[in-house]
Protein backbone atom coordinates (compact mmCIF):
# COMPACT_ATOMS: atom_id res chain seq x y z
CA UNK A 1 0.00 0.00 0.00
CA UNK A 2 1.45 3.37 -1.01
CA UNK A 3 1.63 6.58 0.99
CA UNK A 4 -1.33 8.14 -0.85
CA UNK A 5 -3.60 5.28 0.16
CA UNK A 6 -2.35 5.46 3.75
CA UNK A 7 -3.10 9.18 3.90
CA UNK A 8 -6.57 8.59 2.43
CA UNK A 9 -7.35 5.90 5.02
CA UNK A 10 -5.99 8.08 7.85
CA UNK A 11 -8.09 11.05 6.73
CA UNK A 12 -11.20 8.90 6.47
CA UNK A 13 -10.62 7.52 9.98
CA UNK A 14 -10.26 11.02 11.41
CA UNK A 15 -13.36 12.31 9.65
CA UNK A 16 -15.35 9.35 10.94
CA UNK A 17 -14.62 10.57 14.49
CA UNK A 18 -14.45 14.34 14.07
CA UNK A 19 -15.07 15.33 17.67
CA UNK A 20 -12.59 12.84 19.09
CA UNK A 21 -9.92 13.78 16.58
CA UNK A 22 -10.57 17.49 17.13
CA UNK A 23 -10.17 17.18 20.90
CA UNK A 24 -6.93 15.25 20.44
CA UNK A 25 -5.55 17.95 18.15
CA UNK A 26 -6.75 20.61 20.59
CA UNK A 27 -4.53 19.18 23.33
CA UNK A 28 -1.47 19.41 21.09
CA UNK A 29 -2.49 22.85 19.83
CA UNK A 30 -2.68 24.19 23.37
CA UNK A 31 0.77 22.79 24.12
CA UNK A 32 2.38 24.28 21.00
CA UNK A 33 0.66 27.66 21.48
CA UNK A 34 1.68 27.73 25.16
CA UNK A 35 5.34 27.08 24.33
CA UNK A 36 5.43 29.79 21.65
CA UNK A 37 3.52 32.34 23.73
CA UNK A 38 5.39 31.83 27.02
CA UNK A 39 8.78 31.94 25.31
CA UNK A 40 7.61 35.15 23.56
CA UNK A 41 6.68 36.60 26.96
CA UNK A 42 10.10 35.70 28.35
CA UNK A 43 11.85 37.25 25.34
CA UNK A 44 9.69 40.34 25.60
CA UNK A 45 10.52 40.72 29.28
CA UNK A 46 14.24 40.42 28.51
CA UNK A 47 14.03 43.05 25.79
CA UNK A 48 12.02 45.39 28.04
CA UNK A 49 14.59 45.07 30.84
CA UNK A 50 17.49 45.60 28.45
CA UNK A 51 15.74 48.64 26.98
CA UNK A 52 15.38 50.20 30.43
CA UNK A 53 19.02 49.45 31.23
CA UNK A 54 20.12 51.01 27.94
CA UNK A 55 18.35 54.21 29.01
CA UNK A 56 20.43 54.23 32.19
CA UNK A 57 23.68 53.62 30.31
CA UNK A 58 25.27 50.17 30.38
CA UNK A 59 28.91 51.07 29.67
CA UNK A 60 29.57 53.39 32.58
CA UNK A 61 31.28 52.98 35.96
CA UNK A 62 30.52 55.01 39.06
CA UNK A 63 33.26 55.56 41.65
CA UNK A 64 32.15 56.46 45.19
CA UNK A 65 34.16 57.28 48.31
CA UNK A 66 33.88 54.42 50.79
CA UNK A 67 33.62 56.67 53.88
CA UNK A 68 36.00 56.08 56.75
CA UNK A 69 38.70 53.48 56.42
CA UNK A 70 41.17 51.95 58.80
CA UNK A 71 44.95 52.35 58.75
CA UNK A 72 46.35 51.90 55.29
CA UNK A 73 49.36 49.88 54.28
CA UNK A 74 51.75 52.73 55.14
CA UNK A 75 50.53 52.84 58.72
CA UNK A 76 48.80 56.22 58.64
CA UNK A 77 45.87 56.91 60.92
CA UNK A 78 42.27 56.50 59.82
CA UNK A 79 41.25 59.26 57.44
CA UNK A 80 38.25 60.49 55.57
CA UNK A 81 37.98 58.87 52.13
CA UNK A 82 37.62 61.50 49.45
CA UNK A 83 37.54 61.72 45.70
CA UNK A 84 39.04 64.88 44.23
CA UNK A 85 39.66 66.54 40.91
CA UNK A 86 43.20 65.14 41.06
CA UNK A 87 41.65 61.67 40.82
CA UNK A 88 39.70 62.82 37.78
CA UNK A 89 42.90 64.07 36.14
CA UNK A 90 44.67 60.79 36.88
CA UNK A 91 41.86 58.80 35.30
CA UNK A 92 41.71 61.06 32.26
CA UNK A 93 45.38 60.41 31.60
CA UNK A 94 44.56 56.73 31.09
CA UNK A 95 42.41 57.64 28.04
CA UNK A 96 41.14 55.09 25.54
CA UNK A 97 44.14 52.77 25.89
CA UNK A 98 42.54 51.68 29.14
CA UNK A 99 39.06 51.36 27.62
CA UNK A 100 38.07 54.77 29.07
CA UNK A 101 36.25 57.32 26.91
CA UNK A 102 35.31 60.08 29.36
CA UNK A 103 35.79 60.81 33.06
CA UNK A 104 33.24 63.09 34.71
CA UNK A 105 33.36 64.61 38.22
CA UNK A 106 30.05 64.84 40.09
CA UNK A 107 29.18 67.03 43.07
CA UNK A 108 26.28 65.94 45.28
CA UNK A 109 25.66 68.69 47.83
CA UNK A 110 22.47 68.52 49.91
CA UNK A 111 20.07 71.14 48.57
CA UNK A 112 16.64 72.56 49.24
CA UNK A 113 14.57 74.14 46.49
CA UNK A 114 12.25 77.07 47.09
CA UNK A 115 9.71 78.42 44.63
CA UNK A 116 6.59 80.50 45.27
CA UNK A 117 6.30 79.35 48.85
CA UNK A 118 7.09 75.71 48.09
CA UNK A 119 10.13 74.10 49.72
CA UNK A 120 11.40 70.75 48.49
CA UNK A 121 14.56 68.62 48.76
CA UNK A 122 15.05 66.33 45.74
CA UNK A 123 16.29 62.80 46.20
CA UNK A 124 19.35 63.55 44.05
CA UNK A 125 21.15 66.71 42.98
CA UNK A 126 24.20 66.62 40.73
CA UNK A 127 26.66 69.30 39.74
CA UNK A 128 28.51 67.96 36.74
CA UNK A 129 29.56 68.49 33.13
CA UNK A 130 27.61 67.87 29.90
CA UNK A 131 29.57 64.63 29.44
CA UNK A 132 27.68 63.21 32.41
CA UNK A 133 24.41 63.63 30.54
CA UNK A 134 25.83 61.63 27.63
CA UNK A 135 27.39 58.92 29.81
CA UNK A 136 24.16 58.41 31.75
CA UNK A 137 22.03 58.71 28.62
CA UNK A 138 19.91 61.63 29.80
CA UNK A 139 17.57 63.35 27.39
CA UNK A 140 15.10 66.19 27.67
CA UNK A 141 11.35 66.06 27.24
CA UNK A 142 11.16 69.86 27.03
CA UNK A 143 13.73 72.61 26.84
CA UNK A 144 17.43 71.88 26.31
CA UNK A 145 20.44 70.31 27.96
CA UNK A 146 23.09 72.62 29.36
CA UNK A 147 26.23 72.99 27.25
CA UNK A 148 29.97 73.12 27.77
CA UNK A 149 29.70 76.92 27.49
CA UNK A 150 27.14 76.93 30.34
CA UNK A 151 29.57 74.95 32.46
CA UNK A 152 32.62 76.99 31.49
CA UNK A 153 30.89 80.32 32.18
CA UNK A 154 29.36 78.95 35.40
CA UNK A 155 25.83 79.86 34.39
CA UNK A 156 23.22 79.12 37.02
CA UNK A 157 21.00 76.89 34.94
CA UNK A 158 19.42 73.58 35.85
CA UNK A 159 17.67 70.48 34.49
CA UNK A 160 14.90 68.92 36.57
CA UNK A 161 13.22 65.52 36.60
CA UNK A 162 9.51 64.84 36.29
CA UNK A 163 9.04 64.37 40.05
CA UNK A 164 10.65 67.75 40.77
CA UNK A 165 8.28 69.36 38.25
CA UNK A 166 5.35 67.82 40.08
CA UNK A 167 6.51 68.70 43.59
CA UNK A 168 7.96 72.17 43.03
CA UNK A 169 5.92 73.49 40.11
CA UNK A 170 2.71 71.52 40.70
CA UNK A 171 3.05 69.98 37.25
CA UNK A 172 3.19 73.32 35.41
CA UNK A 173 5.81 74.02 32.74
CA UNK A 174 8.98 75.13 34.62
CA UNK A 175 11.03 76.22 31.59
CA UNK A 176 12.41 79.71 32.19
CA UNK A 177 11.37 79.76 35.86
CA UNK A 178 13.91 80.51 38.59
CA UNK A 179 14.27 78.30 41.65
CA UNK A 180 16.06 79.06 44.88
CA UNK A 181 18.75 76.47 45.56
CA UNK A 182 20.18 76.96 49.05
CA UNK A 183 19.66 80.70 48.59
CA UNK A 184 21.09 80.97 45.04
CA UNK A 185 18.82 81.41 42.02
CA UNK A 186 19.00 78.82 39.24
CA UNK A 187 16.99 78.98 36.01
CA UNK A 188 15.28 75.80 34.79
CA UNK A 189 16.22 75.28 31.13
CA UNK A 190 15.07 71.69 30.61
CA UNK A 191 12.86 68.88 31.89
CA UNK A 192 14.43 65.43 31.77
CA UNK A 193 12.70 62.52 30.11
CA UNK A 194 10.91 60.21 32.54
CA UNK A 195 12.85 57.18 33.72
CA UNK A 196 10.62 55.82 36.47
CA UNK A 197 12.06 53.28 38.90
CA UNK A 198 10.38 50.71 41.12
CA UNK A 199 12.73 51.00 44.11
CA UNK A 200 14.29 54.46 43.68
CA UNK A 201 12.54 57.33 41.89
CA UNK A 202 15.00 58.19 39.12
CA UNK A 203 12.89 61.22 38.19
CA UNK A 204 13.41 62.92 41.56
CA UNK A 205 16.62 64.61 40.42
CA UNK A 206 18.05 67.94 39.34
CA UNK A 207 21.31 68.47 37.41
CA UNK A 208 23.30 71.70 37.11
CA UNK A 209 26.70 72.66 35.61
CA UNK A 210 29.71 71.75 37.74
CA UNK A 211 31.11 75.30 37.66
CA UNK A 212 27.87 76.91 38.85
CA UNK A 213 27.50 74.43 41.71
CA UNK A 214 31.12 74.90 42.76
CA UNK A 215 30.82 78.70 42.68
CA UNK A 216 27.46 79.01 44.42
CA UNK A 217 26.90 75.92 46.59
CA UNK A 218 30.09 74.09 47.59
CA UNK A 219 33.01 76.47 47.31
CA UNK A 220 36.27 75.82 45.45
CA UNK A 221 37.93 72.36 45.26
CA UNK A 222 35.18 70.47 47.08
CA UNK A 223 35.33 66.69 47.64
CA UNK A 224 33.44 64.91 44.89
CA UNK A 225 30.32 62.89 45.50
CA UNK A 226 31.30 60.47 42.74
CA UNK A 227 33.23 60.08 39.51
CA UNK A 228 31.54 58.65 36.43
CA UNK A 229 33.81 56.77 34.04
CA UNK A 230 32.36 55.98 30.62
CA UNK A 231 33.96 53.00 28.89
CA UNK A 232 34.57 53.02 25.15
CA UNK A 233 31.96 50.25 24.77
CA UNK A 234 30.00 47.76 26.81
CA UNK A 235 32.63 45.12 26.02
CA UNK A 236 35.45 47.22 27.55
CA UNK A 237 33.73 48.01 30.86
CA UNK A 238 35.70 45.24 32.56
CA UNK A 239 39.03 46.63 31.30
CA UNK A 240 37.99 50.18 32.26
CA UNK A 241 37.07 49.02 35.76
CA UNK A 242 40.44 47.28 36.27
CA UNK A 243 42.37 50.29 34.96
CA UNK A 244 40.34 52.75 37.05
CA UNK A 245 40.89 50.69 40.19
CA UNK A 246 44.64 50.45 39.58
CA UNK A 247 44.88 54.18 38.81
CA UNK A 248 43.02 55.22 41.96
CA UNK A 249 44.99 52.82 44.16
CA UNK A 250 48.17 54.45 42.87
CA UNK A 251 46.76 57.97 43.23
CA UNK A 252 45.70 57.27 46.83
CA UNK A 253 49.00 55.52 47.57
CA UNK A 254 47.31 52.33 48.66
CA UNK A 255 49.43 49.20 48.36
CA UNK A 256 46.97 46.73 49.87
CA UNK A 257 43.69 46.47 47.89
CA UNK A 258 41.97 45.49 51.16
CA UNK A 259 42.51 49.05 52.39
CA UNK A 260 40.77 50.58 49.36
CA UNK A 261 38.91 53.80 50.20
CA UNK A 262 36.57 53.82 47.23
CA UNK A 263 33.97 51.57 45.59
CA UNK A 264 33.40 51.06 41.88
CA UNK A 265 29.94 50.18 40.63
CA UNK A 266 29.86 48.58 37.19
CA UNK A 267 26.44 49.10 35.58
CA UNK A 268 27.07 46.36 33.02
CA UNK A 269 26.83 43.82 35.84
CA UNK A 270 23.16 44.71 36.19
CA UNK A 271 22.57 43.81 32.56
CA UNK A 272 24.42 40.51 32.92
CA UNK A 273 22.31 39.59 35.95
CA UNK A 274 19.13 40.71 34.17
CA UNK A 275 20.01 38.67 31.06
CA UNK A 276 20.72 35.56 33.14
CA UNK A 277 17.52 35.96 35.12
CA UNK A 278 15.45 36.50 31.97
CA UNK A 279 16.96 33.42 30.29
CA UNK A 280 16.21 31.27 33.31
CA UNK A 281 12.66 32.63 33.40
CA UNK A 282 12.23 31.85 29.70
CA UNK A 283 13.48 28.28 30.15
CA UNK A 284 11.15 27.76 33.12
CA UNK A 285 8.18 29.09 31.17
CA UNK A 286 9.06 26.90 28.19
CA UNK A 287 9.39 23.88 30.51
CA UNK A 288 5.99 24.47 32.05
CA UNK A 289 4.45 24.86 28.59
CA UNK A 290 6.27 21.72 27.45
CA UNK A 291 4.36 19.71 30.04
CA UNK A 292 1.15 20.48 28.19
CA UNK A 293 2.73 19.02 25.04
CA UNK A 294 3.40 15.79 26.93
CA UNK A 295 -0.22 15.76 28.08
CA UNK A 296 -1.27 16.25 24.47
CA UNK A 297 0.91 13.32 23.47
CA UNK A 298 -0.78 11.13 26.07
CA UNK A 299 -4.06 12.15 24.44
CA UNK A 300 -2.70 10.94 21.09
CA UNK A 301 -1.77 7.58 22.63
CA UNK A 302 -5.19 7.27 24.20
CA UNK A 303 -7.07 7.99 20.99
CA UNK A 304 -4.85 5.64 18.98
CA UNK A 305 -5.40 2.81 21.47
CA UNK A 306 -9.14 3.34 21.14
CA UNK A 307 -8.76 3.36 17.36
CA UNK A 308 -6.84 0.08 17.40
CA UNK A 309 -9.54 -1.51 19.51
CA UNK A 310 -12.33 -0.26 17.23
CA UNK A 311 -10.56 -1.38 14.07
CA UNK A 312 -9.36 -4.78 15.25
CA UNK A 313 -11.42 -6.66 12.64
CA UNK A 314 -10.15 -4.31 9.91
CA UNK A 315 -6.59 -5.07 11.00
CA UNK A 316 -7.32 -8.82 10.88
CA UNK A 317 -8.76 -8.59 7.36
CA UNK A 318 -5.81 -6.55 6.09
CA UNK A 319 -3.30 -8.99 7.57
CA UNK A 320 -5.27 -11.95 6.21
CA UNK A 321 -5.02 -10.58 2.67
CA UNK A 322 -1.30 -10.02 2.89
CA UNK A 323 -0.62 -6.77 4.78
CA UNK A 324 2.81 -6.82 6.38
CA UNK A 325 3.68 -5.74 9.91
CA UNK A 326 5.38 -2.63 8.56
CA UNK A 327 2.17 -1.70 6.68
CA UNK A 328 0.10 -1.83 9.86
CA UNK A 329 2.70 0.07 11.92
CA UNK A 330 3.09 2.67 9.18
CA UNK A 331 -0.67 3.14 8.87
CA UNK A 332 -1.26 3.92 12.54
CA UNK A 333 1.92 5.97 12.86
CA UNK A 334 0.76 8.02 9.89
CA UNK A 335 -2.58 8.66 11.57
CA UNK A 336 -0.78 9.80 14.74
CA UNK A 337 1.51 11.98 12.61
CA UNK A 338 -1.42 13.63 10.82
CA UNK A 339 -3.11 14.39 14.14
CA UNK A 340 0.06 15.86 15.65
CA UNK A 341 0.92 17.90 12.55
CA UNK A 342 -2.56 19.41 12.25
CA UNK A 343 -2.58 20.13 15.97
CA UNK A 344 0.90 21.65 15.69
CA UNK A 345 -0.08 23.91 12.79
CA UNK A 346 -3.15 25.15 14.69
CA UNK A 347 -1.00 25.77 17.77
CA UNK A 348 1.55 27.74 15.74
CA UNK A 349 -1.19 29.96 14.29
CA UNK A 350 -2.70 30.62 17.72
CA UNK A 351 0.64 31.11 19.47
CA UNK A 352 2.04 33.51 16.85
CA UNK A 353 -1.25 35.39 16.75
CA UNK A 354 -1.42 35.88 20.52
CA UNK A 355 2.27 36.80 20.51
CA UNK A 356 1.48 39.88 18.44
CA UNK A 357 -0.70 41.29 21.20
CA UNK A 358 0.93 43.70 23.60
CA UNK A 359 1.01 47.27 24.80
CA UNK A 360 3.30 50.27 24.74
CA UNK A 361 4.84 49.13 28.04
CA UNK A 362 5.33 45.47 27.14
CA UNK A 363 5.44 43.60 23.83
CA UNK A 364 6.01 39.80 23.60
CA UNK A 365 8.63 38.79 21.06
CA UNK A 366 7.92 35.62 19.07
CA UNK A 367 11.10 33.75 18.29
CA UNK A 368 11.24 31.78 15.01
CA UNK A 369 13.32 29.20 16.85
CA UNK A 370 10.56 28.63 19.42
CA UNK A 371 8.02 28.16 16.60
CA UNK A 372 10.18 25.57 14.85
CA UNK A 373 11.05 23.76 18.08
CA UNK A 374 7.46 23.71 19.35
CA UNK A 375 6.11 22.35 16.05
CA UNK A 376 8.91 19.76 15.79
CA UNK A 377 8.36 18.59 19.36
CA UNK A 378 4.63 18.29 18.64
CA UNK A 379 5.35 16.01 15.69
CA UNK A 380 7.87 13.94 17.67
CA UNK A 381 5.48 13.64 20.61
CA UNK A 382 2.78 12.38 18.24
CA UNK A 383 5.13 9.81 16.74
CA UNK A 384 6.46 8.71 20.12
CA UNK A 385 3.07 8.23 21.71
CA UNK A 386 1.66 6.71 18.54
CA UNK A 387 4.38 4.06 18.35
CA UNK A 388 3.00 1.80 21.09
CA UNK A 389 -0.57 1.66 19.69
CA UNK A 390 0.86 1.04 16.19
CA UNK A 391 3.02 -1.85 17.41
CA UNK A 392 0.09 -3.23 19.38
CA UNK A 393 -2.03 -3.21 16.24
CA UNK A 394 0.72 -4.87 14.19
CA UNK A 395 1.20 -7.57 16.83
CA UNK A 396 -2.41 -8.83 16.56
CA UNK A 397 -2.77 -12.32 15.11
CA UNK A 398 -5.10 -12.35 12.09
CA UNK A 399 -7.23 -15.18 13.48
CA UNK A 400 -7.72 -13.39 16.82
CA UNK A 401 -8.46 -10.12 15.09
CA UNK A 402 -11.09 -11.69 12.86
CA UNK A 403 -12.81 -13.27 15.88
CA UNK A 404 -12.92 -9.94 17.74
CA UNK A 405 -16.42 -8.55 18.37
Amino acid sequence: MNVRDSIRIATRAMLANRLRSGLTMLGLSIGVAAVILLVAVGNGAQQAINGQLEELGTNSLSVFPRGRIGPNSTGTQSRRAELTLDDVKALRRRSESAGIRTVVPVLNPPVTFSHEGTSYSPLAFAGTSPSYLVAQNYGVARGRLFSAADDRERRRVMLVGQTVVKEVFDGRDPIGKEVGVNGSRFEVIGVLKARGGDVVDDDDIAIAPFGAVESNLTGPNPPLGSIVVQATSRQTTGLAEREARATLLAAHRIDDPKDVDFDIFNSSLIREVADTTARILTFLLAGVAGISLIVGGIGVMNIMLVTVTERTREIGIRKAIGARRSDIVGQFLLEALVLSMLGGVAGVVVGVGLGQLGSAEFQPHVSPTSVIVAFSVSVMVGLFFGLYPANRAAALRPIDALRYE
